[in-house]
């Protein structure tokens, strides 16, 4: 756990290394991601949704005939159709935010691979000034890899975190503990994750990976935190913190000597 501090601080140093060395450009990148992501789920919910709310006008007696009289019972259901439809607006909204903030962790993991693996590789070309040609097979693999290990990592974490849930239920005492566990179970995947990248360079096989990640658990805690807290913010989070983890995760292993040690076989 000695490199809590390492994994924590070099997340957070990650943004001034980012733009010292001109890599700011690639923040643009999670936010397109972002408003494409809200695009397509408004998009595939909005006919669902208005369809719902005609079936909940009918049921409700809302719905105004073209010929019927104009009177003040008619002008009631126009003003209240007006509401219902407003509502529906507000529930498509609602419902789109939620699955952003539910689903962005790994979906976000997944969908920016290519980006961060970029990201890793060129942080570490900037500190050790190794070079690695440039290969789009092995950029491709490297990308599918980090998706693969972020849905890895989100099963795995789903299935603890429906395990330390159900020992809650059992056992309500521990709950203070359950969630405790739930957030550091979390941190430990998302860092986890972005030292992956630096471990794919090197070849690693899972196992020799997993080994990898668990010698260096403070490091990885730490870099996992300051990603799960991040992400806490909406927009923002997205934005900044899976870059932040990958580069925070390169420099962190650069100051720990573990990066020289990997490069040279270790």
């Amino acid at each position: 756990m000695d490199g809590f501090g390492n994994g924590f601080g070099s997340f957070v140093q990650a943004f001034g290394f980012m733009r010292r060395h001109r890599m700011a450009w690639m923040f643009l990148v999670p936010l397109l991601l972002w408003a494409v992501l809200t695009y397509g789920l408004f998009a595939a919910l909005h006919g669902p949704v208005e369809a719902l709310g005609a079936w909940l006008a009918g049921q409700l007696g809302l719905q105004v005939d073209p010929g019927s009289d104009p009177g003040w019972w008619a002008a009631v259901k126009r003003v209240l159709n007006a509401t219902r439809e407003a509502l529906t607006w507000l529930a498509l909204k609602l419902l789109v935010l939620f699955l952003l903030l539910s689903l962005n962790k790994y979906l976000v993991l997944i969908l920016l691979s290519p980006l961060l693996a970029y990201a890793s590789e060129r942080a570490e070309e900037i500190l050790t000034g190794a070079t690695h040609p440039f290969s789009l097979v092995q950029m491709l693999r490297d990308a599918l890899r980090g998706a693969l290990i972020a849905l890895r990592n989100g099963v795995l974490e789903l299935v603890i975190g429906l395990a330390i849930g159900l020992l809650s239920l059992v056992l309500p005492l521990l709950v203070p503990l359950a969630t405790l566990a739930l957030f550091l179970v979390g941190a430990y995947f998302y860092g986890f994750s972005a030292v992956d990248y630096i471990l794919e360079r090197r070849r690693l096989r899972m196992a020799a990976s997993v080994r990898t990640v668990n010698a260096h658990l403070g490091l990885v805690l730490g870099n996992g935190t300051a990603f799960s807290l991040l992400m806490k913010v909406p927009l923002v989070g997205t934005t900044f913190a899976p870059l932040l983890a990958a580069v925070g995760a390169v420099l962190a292993f650069e100051r720990s000597g573990a990066l020289r040690r990997a490069m040279q076989g270790a």
